[in-house]
């Protein structure tokens, strides 16, 4: 290709990635900058007339922002060189490098240079340039590779040690000024977080929960940033007036980082050269305990969590659900009761039924009035919430060690058990493959049961490593001997039912008929628990002749 020595109108272009930034001066804007404008000194022919600068931009692909407005001006005639320092500044792509040297630049007549490996297209293509140009491209491409390894391995070990990997932090929290991988509460913005999930046990629904906060106006978490000057944009904003929403809502009411967890690597990108990412399944996110501090205790987050799974839908012209929206359930079918009423006399009467029978699938009525639903379980809790506060009197003054040896006990037993059971499967792999080999077994049938023992063998060493993990956690607790009693003690004068109450203390409400009703509580195992130790201390006292 020949060029018109009195036509050449040059463009400079200068490019930085993130990747580049750590590397040495030589790589600089500035530098890149000085070196084109002392090569254009030395070309009298040439004149530069335009400079472009993507300035933190990968080389891996070409959607540049300065890059495209390069060839914009290109096909508008404004320039027909262009000069880079380097083929890498040019681009990292191996394919699509090659692409603009070979095909696109000359079919656009733009004369290419790339100064320090001495490539300049008007020269013409020798055997040497056939050969050196794609192999300095392919080595820029597993540049960028090993680099891209290099920096994700390194973001995976921050992710691992806890340390906050992301441009913003999510609402409720900030960056650290001191250090930007480590998280601290915005006071402000974390009283709404609080507020939202108060409102979700108090028996709000999201929507509702979005309806108010938008009536106060209070600033949705996008706005909220940008509020205090962040560049902050996020895929889920929608509309010019932008507000709370269902999917806000939930998404707060979900997340772990407002219990001290970081989760991190939901996603990642499919490789260097695409920005898209995909989804990582849910058992291979990084999830580290205790990295900042809490927003929100964790039995509150529990709680929430487990009303996010049963049917709370609200009733027409209803602020918040029912009092016992999905705790009730039907003691022969196990499905919801639903609630419904009737009004006789001008006074209104509700009553909750089966739902599998009012879809006319089978089962019974189960017919009970709510009133009826309502004493009983308000009865149970005031003689559950009496009898937890005596038993823990009778632990506190007599015995403390005795409550903590029962449970370990009791976990030291489980941890027995499992550990045969690992060793029995380990066992009977060890002679089912001899019984192979001794021709007992066909290899068809050594496959099927040694799969079905590595199932049963696995079951087991999860279940040892939770027991475990409870063992620890018994240790760790020093200061409060059983933290779970606080949520009952806070009811202790309790007159009346509400949903809080409902949420904190009750599992399930099961009705078998209107002379039988099960009210299953939450921490069941640990009352268990608390209630054999209080039996060996009275059976200790007796046998001393002190129990009264």
């Amino acid at each position: 290709m020949y060029f018109n020595q009195k036509s050449i109108l040059a463009a400079d272009y200068l490019r930085l990635s993130r990747e580049d930034g750590d590397k040495l001066e030589s790589d600089s804007i500035r530098n890149q900058r000085s070196l084109i404008n002392d090569f254009v000194k030395q070309h009298k022919e040439i004149q530069l007339v335009e400079e472009y600068i993507d300035d933190g931009y990968s080389g891996t692909n070409f959607d540049r922002p300065a890059f495209q407005r390069m060839l914009e001006d290109v096909k508008r005639k404004k320039i027909n060189c262009i000069i880079v320092k380097d083929l890498s500044r040019l681009g990292r792509n191996y394919i699509e490098t090659g692409r603009y040297l070979e095909k696109i630049f000359p079919f656009m007549g733009v004369r290419f240079i790339a100064i320090t490996d001495h490539y300049d297209s008007a020269t013409g293509s020798d055997d040497a340039d056939q050969i050196i140009v794609p192999f300095k491209n392919l080595i820029n491409d597993a540049y960028c590779r090993d680099i891209s390894i290099k920096i994700r391995s390194q973001l995976d070990v921050k992710r691992k040690n806890g340390q906050f990997i992301g441009s913003f932090a999510a609402y409720g929290y900030l960056k650290d000024p001191e250090d930007k991988n480590h998280l601290i509460v915005d006071e402000y913005a974390a009283d709404i977080v609080r507020l939202i999930f108060n409102l979700k046990i108090d028996g709000y629904s999201s929507q509702r929960i979005a309806a108010w906060l938008n009536e106060m106006g209070v600033l949705p978490p996008l706005e909220y940033k940008r509020s205090r000057g962040m560049n902050y944009n996020s895929g889920f904003r929608s509309g010019s007036d932008p507000k709370w929403a269902v999917t806000s809502i939930n998404r707060i009411l979900q997340n772990e980082l407002y219990i001290g967890t970081m989760v991190q690597g939901k996603n990642r990108k499919i490789n260097y050269k695409v920005k898209k990412s995909s989804p990582i399944a849910r058992e291979n996110w990084i999830r580290v305990e205790n990295t900042h501090e809490a927003i929100i205790p964790e039995e509150s987050f529990q709680y929430v969590q487990s009303l996010l799974k049963i049917d709370t839908r609200i009733a027409p012209k209803r602020k918040s659900v029912y009092l016992f929206s999905g705790f009730v359930r039907c003691g022969d079918c196990g499905e919801n009761m639903v609630k419904r009423s009737t009004t006789k006399k001008g006074k209104k009467y509700c009553y909750y039924h089966c739902s599998t029978y009012k879809n006319k699938e089978g089962c019974s009525s189960h017919l009970i009035s709510e009133k009826m639903i309502y004493e009983v379980v308000l009865d149970s809790v005031k003689k559950q919430i009496a009898l937890l506060t005596e038993e823990e009197k009778i632990i506190k003054k007599n015995g403390m060690d005795t409550y903590k040896k029962v449970e370990s006990r009791s976990l030291e037993q489980q941890l027995m058990a499992l550990y045969e059971e690992v060793e029995r499967y380990k066992d009977l792999k060890a002679r089912l493959y001899q019984d192979m080999v001794d021709g007992i077994v066909s290899r068809e049938e050594y496959h099927e049961y040694n799969q079905r023992f590595t199932e049963k063998m696995q079951k087991a060493e999860k279940a040892k490593q939770e027991t475990e993990e409870k063992k620890e956690k018994l240790s760790a607790e020093e200061k409060r001997m059983h933290p779970w009693i606080e949520d009952f003690k806070k009811y202790e004068n309790i007159q009346s039912l509400d949903r809080k109450a409902v949420v904190t203390l009750i599992e399930q409400i099961i009705v078998y008929s209107k002379e039988q009703i099960e009210i299953r509580f939450r921490y069941s195992d640990e009352m268990q628990k608390m209630i054999e130790a209080v039996q060996i201390i009275r059976e200790r006292q007796e046998r001393k002749g002190e129990f009264v």
